[in-house]
């Protein structure tokens, strides 16, 4: 009754905490509170002091122009999906990032944000990335000659016009080849609107055409592997792609990783500022805006199906991730738990890196290093990666529930005749069991959250897909909610599970009958 009453205590609180969650959140965007700090910007003259704050991405072009620029701002570093959001919000003064990106952002619906008529004084060089070590031998002359073809007969040029200055979306038919001789893996991001990006749940724009073209052009397949754009350039550096294509801008840091090919296009590199007008105004009521929002994040092109392969995802990694973890967990403490020192030893500093190794290092040391030269998936290196986690959890939580058992049950139950075997699985592991369970449903919940980090190895998981969304609707509220409530089923669901089938082991494993079998209770005579 109290393991009952417990379970139904834990999943009422899960429900309670995704009202609260929702509340809160529903607060926020009825409040849309700006922050007071936030300066308004007439020019570029009013950028260039200490207490202005310009939003930034990390290592691109951006970043190393705002320094030249501007050198007594704060630079702070975010995604161009942040970006637009914090300028919204009055959280920064200014972001700046490549024009024709700002321009599509407000083109598309992004309010209370407008663009100064200047211009960053360089501009942004765009250029295909190419693994130093892909297995298609000479691709960067491939790669330049390729280049050559389509600029010459004006292919280029065309491109650029069709989906950079006309916003033209629709996607050309190509067909592959029918008997490749390469394999050619493009690496990309899915985030950036016109170059790369999905629509009707597919990747489409000006890098994904080039791709395409590309490989028609080389006589290869195709495969595209979606990163984290922090780990894009790594992902060519171990040779997981050939190339990126990505609207990969140039710099002199990124050149000392990876060599470019020549030039595609040269790109004016924009400042957006908060719209204070616009800002004030506000249109429309609170709930036709919430309405419009969600048919934009979820109906419109079928965005849901997003979310549900990002579900499934999450569930493979983690469900994998929890039995491969609890059955390596037990395995090594039947091995250590004698006392052997060789085996302790080298347990305990395996576990002592794998525990102490923020999980998103670890994740990427195993992709990108140890099996950086291996064709092996994403989700394959995710589950590797949590099933050894997870085994460190499961063999520190049997050490302190076996632990916690009194010596005295050993020498009961060898006074029974019990085996050393059977003793630890018919009296000493039942008692054990319950110490630990409850922290056990912990780290299951503590998995789920985990998960959210797979991104990073082009792994499309649940957090992965509201990013992607968030980067085709630059709107951040209904992704997030969307997020936040489905970790909090999915830990109830999980945590819910593992509570069944603690109660039926604990009442199965504490029967007297179970305990004493095969043992004789009675002299015959």
């Amino acid at each position: 009754m109290i393991c009952e009453n417990r379970c139904r205590c834990g999943y009422t609180g899960k429900i309670a905490g995704i009202l609260l969650v929702v509340s809160l959140l529903m607060m926020g965007g009825l409040m849309t509170v700006h922050a007071s700090d936030a300066k308004t910007i007439t020019s570029k003259a009013d950028l260039n002091s200490e207490d202005i704050r310009i939003g930034v991405g990390e290592g691109g072009f951006a970043e190393q122009t705002v320094e030249h620029e501007f050198p007594k701002a704060q630079r702070l570093y975010m995604s161009h999906i942040d970006g637009l959001q914090a300028v919204a919000q009055g959280k920064i003064d200014a972001f700046v990032f490549e024009r024709n990106q700002l321009e599509y952002a407000i083109a598309t619906g992004r309010t209370g944000v407008r663009l100064l008529d200047e211009n960053m004084e360089e501009e942004n060089h765009i250029a295909v990335g190419i693994s130093p070590v892909s297995k298609i031998d000479h691709l960067e002359d491939k790669l330049n000659a390729f280049i050559d073809e389509l600029k010459a007969d004006g292919t280029l040029d065309e491109m650029h016009k069709r989906w950079v200055i006309k916003k033209d979306e629709s996607f050309p038919d190509y067909s592959l080849p029918e008997h490749p001789e390469y394999h050619l893996t493009v690496g990309t991001t899915g985030i950036v609107p016109l170059f790369n990006y999905y629509k009707d749940n597919q990747l489409s724009g000006y890098d994904i055409e080039l791709a395409y073209r590309f490989a028609r052009w080389l006589n290869a397949d195709l495969e595209f592997k979606v990163y984290d754009f922090k780990g894009i350039v790594p992902a060519a550096v171990s040779g997981d792609v050939d190339c990126i294509m990505a609207e990969l801008n140039v710099t002199p840091e990124r050149k000392e990783s990876i060599p470019f090919s020549q030039d595609l296009f040269v790109e004016k590199v924009g400042i957006m500022v908060r719209d204070e007008s616009a800002a004030a105004a506000g249109d429309g009521s609170f709930l036709d805006s919430i309405k419009e929002s969600f048919d934009k994040n979820f109906i419109r092109e079928e965005r849901w199906r997003m979310f549900l392969d990002g579900i499934l995802t999450t569930l493979l990694i983690t469900v994998l991730s929890i039995v491969f973890g609890t059955l390596l967990g037990f395995a090594v403490f039947m091995l250590c738990r004698n006392g052997n020192p060789v085996a302790n030893a080298i347990t305990g500093v395996l576990n002592w890196l794998i525990r102490g190794m923020p999980l998103v290092v670890l994740l990427m040391i195993l992709y990108y290093i140890i099996f950086g030269g291996m064709d092996i998936s994403g989700v394959t290196v995710s589950v590797f990666a949590f099933t050894l986690t997870f085994g460190g959890a499961v063999y520190g939580l049997l050490k302190i529930g076996v632990g916690a058992v009194e010596a005295g049950q050993y020498e009961a139950a060898y006074a029974l005749g019990y085996s050393r075997g059977r003793t630890f699985f018919r009296i000493i592991l039942p008692q054990a069991l319950p110490h630990v369970i409850e922290a056990y449903q912990g780290e299951v919940v503590t998995l789920v959250k985990a998960t959210a980090i797979v991104g990073y190895i082009a792994v499309q998981d649940l957090t992965k897909a509201g990013d992607i969304v968030r980067g085709r609707t630059y709107e951040a509220f209904f992704p997030l909610i969307a997020i936040t409530i489905i970790y909090f089923v999915l830990e109830g669901m999980l945590g819910f599970l593992v509570s069944r089938i603690r109660i039926r082991i604990s009442s199965r494993l504490g029967r007297k009958e179970k305990i004493l079998k095969g043992v004789r209770l009675h002299d015959p005579d």
